[in-house]
């Protein structure tokens, strides 16, 4: 390597990788997601030195500059698919696995030398991500859900326990029947009606005939 004639910006491009990255991978891990600060800072530099070997062999041999590029916004998107986790009915993980590629995204740009372009688009984020927060806490605290775990000697009772629930006027989101030795295990998400309420609903439930246990999260 000719130290003399190296163009040391490129190593600007790193470190603001390494801030930009930071910055996203910080409020995903105060909200305590797998994919955090390390996660986002990796990525961000990955992506970023992509584009500093994509332009310097451009520069070099005429190739295609977007082509390496290309081949990491389709490759992070199998690692954003990780950090999706299904339970039930609810769907986990997508707004990380978003800011994972967006992650990408400005990792690309900061290695093409578009810092005005990076640095926005860092700030829309954070925005979208912290500023957005309350709106989004006040959304899901009209529909709260429980988590009702039903232990059963056998599925007959569940007939007895769907009528206690509509007699509460309670969605039923999902159902999940486990069978086990000693009977089966009913997991249920329910959304309660605001009026009704579910102070009494887990007595109610352990007076029907065959229920042995119920447990409200």
């Amino acid at each position: 390597m000719d130290f003399m004639n190296f163009d040391y910006s490129v190593l600007i491009r790193l470190v603001v990788a390494v801030i930009f990255g930071g910055l996203i991978g910080l409020e995903r891990g105060g909200s305590r997601h797998e994919a955090g600060l390390r996660t986002h800072i990796v990525l961000c530099i990955g992506s970023a030195t992509v584009m500093i070997v994509s332009e310097a062999l451009s520069m070099k041999y005429g190739s295609d500059v977007m082509r390496m590029g290309a081949q990491v916004i389709s490759g992070v998107g199998f690692l954003g698919a990780g950090s999706i986790i299904v339970h039930g009915s609810r769907v986990k993980g997508i707004t990380t696995a978003a800011g994972l590629w967006t992650t990408a995204c400005i990792g690309l740009a900061i290695g093409s030398g578009l810092y005005v372009v990076a640095s926005v688009v860092v700030v829309l984020m954070l925005l979208a991500m912290w500023g957005l927060r309350p709106i989004t806490s006040m959304i899901r605290s009209r529909a709260v859900e429980y988590i009702v775990k039903i232990d059963i000697a056998d599925r007959a009772a569940l007939k007895e326990i769907f009528h206690k629930l509509i007699a509460y006027d309670v969605r039923i989101q999902s159902v999940v029947l486990e069978e086990h030795g000693g009977g089966v295990t009913a997991i249920l998400e329910i959304i309660p009606h605001k009026s009704s309420g579910t102070d009494n609903l887990a007595y109610e439930l352990m007076a029907l005939e065959g229920v042995s246990e119920v447990t409200l999260v």
